[in-house]
């Protein structure tokens, strides 16, 4: 469609403006990744079924073909949207070891608070953390200086931050292989639904 790049969503035909205004509200839980990737999908399927510059009314019919923008956001089996993980927490944890431990007691507190994280996420990190500073004195026994430079909670998070960093990015990837899948099977589906002799 000729409207795609570069234009403002007020130059746009009320009936896509406001599909694309539902989109928006029903994906604000997802990547801004995986937002640009359901745009780009909605605006290629309506260039492949309404052309490059429809009329209102073969934009209405294409989007009816499209289906509710609600429907095209990926969902896991049996629950709510999974909302992606905060990562200012791996990030707080990350460096705590400059810090001496300061960001890491706050990404503890905020793992715990943030609703995106689950409670065995947050149970993880504390014991890395809680176990880390445990064995500060040992380390500052054996080498003052690593101790030292260590301190505190700066000896946990570190390791805290590699495991929830590692969690977030199988989250993120999985994300985006179920919306791959999800796209790739809604042809399928539209050509199977589509009565004989439909446009």
């Amino acid at each position: 469609m000729t409207a795609r790049a570069g234009s403002s969503r007020g130059a746009l035909p009320p009936p896509l403006r406001d599909y694309l205004g539902r989109l928006d509200a029903a994906t604000r839980h997802l990547t801004f990744t995986a937002r640009q990737d359901l745009r780009s999908h909605v605006w290629t399927e309506l260039a492949r079924t309404a052309g490059p510059a429809p009329a209102e009314e073969q934009l209405v019919r294409a989007l009816e073909r499209l289906g509710p923008p609600e429907a095209l956001v990926p969902s896991p089996v049996g629950g709510a949207p999974r909302a992606p993980r905060d990562p200012a927490v791996v990030h707080l944890l990350g460096c705590s070891l400059l810090t001496v431990g300061v960001t890491g007691l706050i990404g503890l507190v905020r793992v715990w608070r943030s609703p995106t994280w689950p409670v065995r996420d947050a149970l993880t990190a504390t014991v890395l953390v809680v176990a880390g500073a445990a064995a500060l004195p040992l380390v500052t026994a054996i080498h003052p200086v690593a101790g030292a430079l260590l301190g505190g909670l700066g000896a946990g998070a570190p390791a805290a931050a590699l495991v929830l960093g590692a969690v977030l990015l199988i989250q993120r990837r999985a994300q985006r292989r179920e919306l791959r899948t999800e796209h790739a099977a809604e042809p399928v589906a539209r050509t199977t639904d589509t009565p004989p002799g439909g446009g």
